[in-house]
């Protein structure tokens, strides 16, 4: 069954993640996406996460979040610094509907790709630049990565514990939350576009995305004049409210510290105050006057915090979570990757995706996260593997384009096209156990492979 984008076709110039990101989903719901890439600057996302920690032979076709990122996509490599690989890309984006771009306005000006030079091209053609923090104003040309625009975004500062400094999110953030503001815009130039017969150009940034998803603390300054303190994870009203340390029993029996395994709690009312107790066993808690009423318990919330994590260190996470939940106290266990893998609510609900890969590269059909979206009538399509660098440089030069076999071998000649990086050099890492007594990872497991198998046969 066809995606409901089936017909639209999209150039993507990007890398990492920002634009990445949102151009995959717009290839889940059936676009027709080509991603440029570079056989002299290596992307690298495709040096990062190999499989198996293996940098041997084509490792850059074995990098997993390259593979999570470009899902659906066709690969095409070209050479824009030589004045033949730029006239490729202008032919591509004659035919094209959508062309995307996450480089800093400098970049896109040298190569004269801005939209108005595009527009001559196609004159219909919808362009959109994803950058750190737009593409006008004074900080435009500025360098921009996750932890630079979620510190100018202003997430950073409100995010940390109570009298400590600002904490950044483990992931880039700023990335993903740009990503779906960026297919937001996309739907909407193309619905404009459907109407009117116009394009337009789409400026998208990624620090802008991020404060808006914020708004809250803009509003408390301009009303109030406030800043509000960082509280980690407590609440303004409710308490207890936070993390908790529970049972690690995994760890325990491999000889390790339980200290790994933890279950969030939010106490809103009296009742659930009295039903926590009881379910923890500690009926002193419940008749104790410090913690009589919701005001109460909010003023002695450290003591609370003190006092909750010594017992709830005993329970498994599960555990607790099922036997609060059923006493209608919210709490939900915090779940790493493996236990997000193995969820069972997730795979219900087929939110993973077994996906084949090539067989050169050695990686065995392994489960993708899914959409968080469910269409009844015009799903998502079936999932294919991100594409071996310079995969489909014969399918989309010679059948869209008409470039004979005479013309494709020229270009590889004179290094326009490839089909790997010019100067290969891979990232070594440490061995596994290194990287954990480095702080660099948590853990890892050897049967992993099993148990991916047996959690997830394929079709």
């Amino acid at each position: 069954m066809p995606g409901p984008l089936e017909g639209v076709r999209i150039i993507e110039m990007g890398q990492l993640i920002a634009i990445p990101f949102s151009m995959k989903m717009l290839a889940d719901m059936g676009a027709q996406v080509i991603r440029l890439e570079s056989t002299g600057r290596l992307e690298s996302y495709r040096s990062d996460s190999v499989y198996q920690n293996d940098v041997s032979g084509e490792f850059w076709n074995k990098g997993a979040n390259f593979y999570e990122q470009n899902r659906n996509k066709l690969g095409v490599t070209l050479d824009l610094s030589k004045p033949e690989g730029l006239a490729i890309l202008k032919e591509l984006v004659s035919v094209a509907d959508v062309f995307s771009e996450n480089f800093t306005p400098r970049v896109i000006k040298n190569f004269g790709l801005e939209y108005e030079d595009l527009k001559k091209i196609k004159p219909d053609i919808i362009m959109v630049s994803s950058t750190g923090y737009g593409f006008y104003g004074p900080w435009a040309n500025f360098g921009a990565t996750g932890p630079a625009t979620e510190g100018a975004a202003g997430l950073a500062y409100q995010t940390g514990y109570l009298g400590g400094p600002p904490l950044m999110a483990e992931i880039p953030y700023t990335d993903y939350t740009s990503g779906e503001h960026t297919v937001f815009a996309v739907m909407a130039a193309l619905m404009h576009r459907l109407r009117t017969g116009q394009g337009q150009f789409v400026d998208i940034s990624q620090t802008q995305a991020t404060s808006a998803t914020i708004p809250e603390i803009l509003m408390d300054y301009s009303a109030n004049g406030r800043t509000g303190p960082r509280r980690g994870n407590q609440d303004t009203a409710m308490a207890p409210h936070g993390c908790y340390p529970c049972k690690d029993a995994e760890r325990q029996d491999n000889g390790g510290g339980g200290d790994d395994r933890w279950i969030t709690i939010a106490v809103s009312t009296d009742r659930q105050w009295q039903s926590l107790c009881w379910v923890l066993g500690q009926d002193e808690w419940a008749t104790d006057t410090r913690f009589e009423d919701s005001m109460s318990r909010w003023q002695h919330r450290d003591e609370l915090d003190a006092l909750l994590g010594p017992v709830t260190r005993d329970w498994d996470a599960h555990e607790l979570m099922h036997a609060l939940q059923r006493e209608r106290v919210a709490a939900g266990a915090v779940l790493d990757s493996k236990d997000l893998l193995f969820d069972p609510h997730l795979i219900e609900r087929d939110f993973y995706e077994v996906v084949s890969h090539h067989e050169s590269t050695g990686i065995p059909p392994l489960p993708y996260a899914g959409r968080p979206w469910k269409l009844s009538k015009t799903p998502a399509v079936k999932g294919k593997a991100a594409p071996l660098m310079g995969q489909h440089n014969a399918l989309v030069l010679s059948e869209l384009l008409g470039k004979s076999a005479e013309d494709m071998a020229a270009l590889e000649e004179a290094g326009i096209i490839g089909y790997g990086p010019t100067t290969p050099r891979p990232v070594r890492r440490p061995p596994m156990e290194e990287q954990v007594r480095q702080g660099r990872m948590q853990r890892f497991e050897t049967d992993f492979q099993e148990q991916v198998r047996k959690a997830f046969p394929g079709d």
